[in-house]
């Protein structure tokens, strides 16, 4: 009996020594801030694919603006992004559009129309906004250079953006 004893307690320590959990920082995955970003992947009208982590923890900050070419409050918000774009894009801050719910075709010619000259992602539908729990556009999130989601929703539209990136770049 007291050998059985020793062997149980034997093998609760050595559980204890090589099963324990190391306590290094972990991120997790998921669509708040401070999560790692989700990826997900859309074809696009040319037949290739194209994946959110083409773009996101890849060292810039990434604003990405999920919108529709219908959607009057998302072709209003274009502008701020423009500027946003055109003041800090380079090699710290960079812009992605993703259209949802929307016809790749339409969405080409808004873009056009509105002077979206930055990188797109077309015709994604519904694929982002279920992982993201997205139920209106426009929607702003802002990821790190190293894929982890800083802010995202209205505190990014109109001067938010700008106000938010100042801070940052």
């Amino acid at each position: 009996m007291k050998k059985y004893i020793i062997l149980a307690a034997l093998a609760i320590l050595t559980i204890a020594a090589c099963g324990g959990k190391k306590k290094t920082a972990k991120v997790e995955v998921g669509v708040n801030a401070g999560n790692m970003f989700t990826d997900f992947e859309v074809a696009q009208p040319d037949g290739s694919v194209a994946r959110l982590s083409d773009y996101v923890g890849k060292g810039k900050y990434v604003l990405v603006d999920f919108w529709a070419s219908w959607c009057g409050p998302c072709k209003r918000e274009i502008p701020n992004i423009k500027a946003a774009y055109e003041k800090y894009a380079g090699e710290k801050f960079d812009v992605l559009s993703v259209a949802v719910w929307d016809k790749p075709e339409d969405t080409a010619v808004a873009a056009e129309e509105h002077g979206v000259t930055w990188n797109q992602i077309v015709n994604a539908q519904k694929v982002p906004t279920n992982i993201y729990g997205i139920q209106g556009i426009p929607h702003l999130i802002l990821f790190g250079p190293d894929g982890i989601i800083i802010t995202r929703g209205d505190d990014l539209r109109g001067d938010g953006l700008e106000k938010t990136l100042s801070k940052l770049l």
